[in-house]
């Protein structure tokens, strides 16, 4: 019995103690796997879309300044008379990354996003159109040692329009 006291005391001063480290941690690399549905005008388009982002975070503060930059691949709808292939995103962002309590968080991202949409040509081929413009992405998530899990919304402001989407986030930050 004393044994298993002493071994449970001993496992809980090492997570704490490793749990303190990784808030002592001055910059961390994480990478992520996102995706869901998107709204607004592109939804008539594209009905969601899926990809990875890297993250680059800073702890500065009660969170952490990052750098954050992917791809997502946008999937199309079946619309008559076109051929859509798929749409691409590339953003680059940069925010703050708030802790509430030990595990909640709150996210804003600011950047420029680069959108391409590709359309199959009569002649076989491709055909690709590009649009950029600015990017903002509020999110809220829980974060467990080096596992995140946040739901987000991007948007896109471009000419004629917004890219928007709502997607979950799962990551992971070493």
């Amino acid at each position: 019995m004393k044994k298993l006291l002493f071994l449970l005391l001993a496992g809980a001063v090492t997570a704490g103690t490793a749990d303190a480290q990784k808030m002592s941690k001055k910059f961390s690399f994480g990478f992520g796997l996102e995706g869901g549905p998107t709204t607004g005008t592109i939804s008539s388009t594209y009905g969601g879309a899926g990809g990875l982002t890297l993250r680059g975070s800073y702890h500065i503060g009660p969170g952490f300044a990052t750098l954050t930059t992917g791809y997502l691949a946008y999937f199309p709808k079946s619309i008559s008379g076109a051929s859509l292939s798929a749409g691409t995103q590339f953003p680059i962002k940069a925010g703050y990354k708030y802790i509430f309590l030990k595990h909640l968080f709150a996210m804003g991202e600011l950047g420029y996003s680069t959108f391409t949409t590709y359309v199959v040509n009569t002649s076989g081929g491709s055909t690709s159109f590009s649009s950029s413009g600015f990017t903002y992405a509020p999110a809220i998530g829980v974060q467990f040692g080096v596992f995140e899990a946040g739901v987000r919304y991007e948007s896109t402001a471009v000419t004629g329009g917004s890219f928007n989407l709502i997607g979950i986030r799962l990551g992971f930050n070493f």
